[in-house]
């Protein structure tokens, strides 16, 4: 399934874009601060 993660950066959206990922999804992330996006 594609997923789209706002406020990705932040504690709870981090973990949750981790588990998306394990679990096969392709995830996009929508940020204002692109450095923290990589980080």
């Amino acid at each position: 399934m594609k997923i789209l993660v706002t406020g990705a950066t932040g504690y709870i959206g981090g973990r949750v874009i981790e588990r998306l990922s394990e679990d096969g999804h392709q995830v996009r992330v929508l940020t204002r601060d692109h450095d923290r996006a990589l980080a």
